[in-house]
């Protein structure tokens, strides 16, 4: 792999909230005969990074629920 196209994959890889050592793992693999594996690499970061939107989520609605229990309560005379 080229310098200009391994300074491109890495941002990428910073871009899609790959950690230094993923990054390395994506980079280490040879450039011949690997797409297969390099989608992979892909779809297991892309159901972390979908695990932590669901987590997030379950904690803002969480958040939303103490709030509305607060706000409720605050307002009953």
């Amino acid at each position: 792999m080229n310098e200009a196209i391994e300074k491109r994959v890495r941002s990428q890889m910073r871009d899609c909230g790959w950690s230094a050592k993923q990054t390395k793992e994506y980079l280490a693999l040879p450039d011949a005969d690997n797409t297969e594996d390099r989608i992979y690499l892909l779809k297991r970061r892309r159901k972390e990074a979908l695990d932590e939107l669901h987590t997030a989520s379950r904690q803002i609605d969480c958040i939303d629920y103490c709030i509305h229990e607060l706000e409720t309560r605050r307002s009953e005379p």
